[in-house]
């Protein structure tokens, strides 16, 4: 069964203890022979993107239930963005990755600047990268928050972080 699974996986993904997971783009069955750049691109995207949440220090689970707790009692109808990034991490770490999605949708609406805005759809782009195989979903948050940047005047660090990160997505994207 677990075979069979496997095929319906991400070009580049194998399952490992019952979980998908990318496989490097060096270990693919047929890397060199016949898979076209693009797939090879989003393959190393999904890779690069699975690892650096992989590796990241998270919250603790009971941290993280604590936090969705207050956040459930929280009257003011409004997260910390920096606690909503925390709750992002965690569920990416964990690979939920439709719970992060939803965390970061919720976020770019509690966001007030465009910065903040651009950053939080990235966030969720990534989250939708890992979690689908539809990378054409993806294309319209990050047009959005091309958007967004463009309409930002100030260029400081928080603004080239998400130009940087914009770019490594399209970069990664851009031949699909």
């Amino acid at each position: 069964m677990a075979v069979m699974m496997a095929v319906f996986l991400y070009p580049g993904w194998s399952l490992a203890a019952g979980k998908a997971m990318p496989l490097p783009v060096s270990a693919m069955p047929g890397e060199g022979r016949g898979l076209s750049l693009a797939v090879q691109a989003q393959v190393t995207l999904k890779e690069h993107l699975f690892q650096k949440y992989r590796d990241m220090a998270v919250i603790s689970d009971d941290q993280y239930r604590i936090t969705q707790a207050a956040i459930r009692d929280n009257r003011a109808h409004q997260t910390p963005l920096h606690t909503s990034e925390l709750l992002f991490n965690k569920c990416m770490h964990d690979r939920r990755y439709s719970e992060a999605a939803i965390t970061a949708s919720l976020a770019v609406l509690d966001s007030s600047t465009p910065v903040d805005r651009a950053r939080f759809m990235l966030l969720q782009a990534e989250a939708c990268i890992l979690r689908q195989d539809d990378v054409h979903a993806v294309q319209p948050l990050l047009h959005q928050a091309a958007s967004e940047l463009a309409a930002e005047s100030r260029h400081d660090a928080a603004w080239q972080q998400a130009r940087a990160m914009l770019d490594e997505l399209q970069s990664g994207l851009s031949s699909s």
